[in-house]
């Protein structure tokens, strides 16, 4: 009988030892999957960081486009300028420097 309590106990010890063994294997490969889950949320992290910052561009662009068009409309609406439009242009004022400038240089040779 005690042999046979002995060779029990040598099969219990015999099984404990593999499921240490194989709680060892579990601990690590779970290790492992929590090492890589959090590496997975850290790169979804600078993913979506990423993303707002392209949502944020493309809404300023957005706006910047809406404006454009709202300045071109206000445009078209305005009469189109030449080059021979002479509304912003002073004859006066360009005429009188020109003949400072020219009689000075006048005073000068006599």
């Amino acid at each position: 009988m005690s042999r046979d309590i002995d060779s029990i106990m040598k099969e219990v010890m015999k099984s404990n030892k593999e499921l240490h063994n194989l709680d060892k294997g579990l601990s690590k490969e779970i290790s492992d999957l929590s090492k890589q889950i959090k590496t997975i949320e850290y790169k979804l992290s600078r993913i979506d960081e990423t993303l707002e910052k392209v949502f944020e561009m493309l809404n300023n662009i957005t706006v910047f486009i809406e404006e454009v068009d709202e300045n071109e409309e206000e445009l078209d609406d305005e009469e189109d300028w030449t080059p021979y439009d002479e509304r912003n242009f002073n004859y006066e004022n360009n005429d009188d420097d020109y003949q400072d400038d020219e009689w000075s240089s006048r005073e000068d040779e006599s």
